[in-house]
């Protein structure tokens, strides 16, 4: 198993985090298929201030051009 720690800085403004902590809070079955047929198995989101951290947990042989092959080609 690889694990992949990623970090994002949103605009620092709370409405617009408010606005983007609302429109992710249910997930599209889609979305959660991608992400299980990509190889990652557990990811997490959290956010300190305006900065984001994903961690993932993927199966060996996940990459993310190929997860982004995937979303390419199923958009």
């Amino acid at each position: 198993m690889k694990r992949y720690c990623l970090a994002l800085d949103l605009i620092d403004d709370a409405s617009l985090i408010a606005e983007y902590e609302q429109y992710h809070r249910n997930f599209w079955p889609e979305i959660i298929k991608s992400i299980k047929d990509s190889g990652i198995v557990n990811l997490d989101i959290y956010r300190v201030a305006n900065r984001l951290f994903m961690l993932l947990d993927t199966e060996e042989d996940f990459s993310f051009e190929h997860k982004n092959a995937m979303d390419t080609e199923n958009p």
